[in-house]
């Protein structure tokens, strides 16, 4: 019998507990919000947001003005058949000139033993681990001074196997022996299928995976988009057939199968 009693109380608590809960929080969810609760701070940030803050502050947006914010951010990238005309006017300050592509790819061949080759690096390589490249380029950067391509490949172990410093301080240029190879022309630019069209690839796109390397925010003037925010290059600019293929001989050469008595 006092088992039982005890077992109905417990019952009794856990039904006043829960019902409580329950009450409270929908109770919660219908409390309307008080001006009084807001602090002096918040009350003086609100009235006043420019001269209470640093000059260097970014405000934040409020969330009761956020959709409005982010449609009026949005507005310049919509376009539609109607505008399509002066939306392409819109980005007429992008256009990059001949000049200015020219001495780009200029700056590109100094720093390559050939057209293709791997460029070299044009600092000093003090660190032996791969984490130190991967530190500085793994994304890439750009400063006032500097400019740091991001790694165009995936990832490899040892940066140096391919890229050597463009002035070798541990090995002479004296113990390598002078060559006359030339290799292809750089190329100026990619063929269009027809005027106004996006032009083809004009190199292979082998260990060249990633074009914002070369193309994007830490490129060359002369050669960076005038598009960033497409993130899918080859939607538009195809691959070319010939470049990125291996071609074979008309016949196959292979080994000589061994002599076996």
């Amino acid at each position: 019998m006092t088992d039982t009693k005890t077992k109905n109380i417990v019952t009794l608590i856990c039904v006043v507990v829960i019902s409580l809960t329950v009450v409270g929080y929908f109770t919660g969810l219908r409390a309307p919000m008080h001006t009084s609760e807001v602090t002096p701070r918040l009350l003086l940030l609100a009235a006043d947001n420019t001269t209470s803050l640093a000059p260097d502050t970014i405000t934040a947006t409020r969330y009761a003005d956020m959709h409005e914010a982010t449609r009026h951010r949005t507005t310049a990238f919509r376009t539609t058949l109607t505008d399509l005309k002066s939306k392409t006017d819109t980005f007429a300050e992008f256009k990059i000139s001949a000049e200015e592509k020219a001495a780009s790819l200029v700056r590109l061949e100094a720093n390559r033993a050939f057209n293709g080759a791997p460029p070299t690096i044009p600092h000093a390589v003090s660190e032996t681990s791969t984490a130190a490249c991967m530190a500085c380029h793994s994304e890439g950067a750009k400063t006032e001074s500097l400019r740091i391509p991001k790694m165009s490949h995936q990832f490899l172990a040892n940066c140096t196997q391919c890229h050597v410093e463009s002035n070798p301080r541990h090995t002479p240029a004296a113990l390598f022996r002078e060559s006359s190879f030339v290799g292809l022309l750089a190329p100026t630019a990619g063929p269009r299928a027809f005027a106004g069209a996006p032009p083809q690839i004009p190199h292979s796109t082998w260990m060249r995976g990633e074009c914002m390397s070369c193309h994007g925010f830490a490129g060359l003037q002369g050669i960076r988009t005038t598009h960033p925010w497409r993130n899918n290059c080859t939607q538009c600019h195809a691959p070319s057939s010939k470049l990125d293929q291996t071609p074979l001989a008309s016949t196959p050469m292979f080994l000589e199968p061994p002599q076996v008595e």
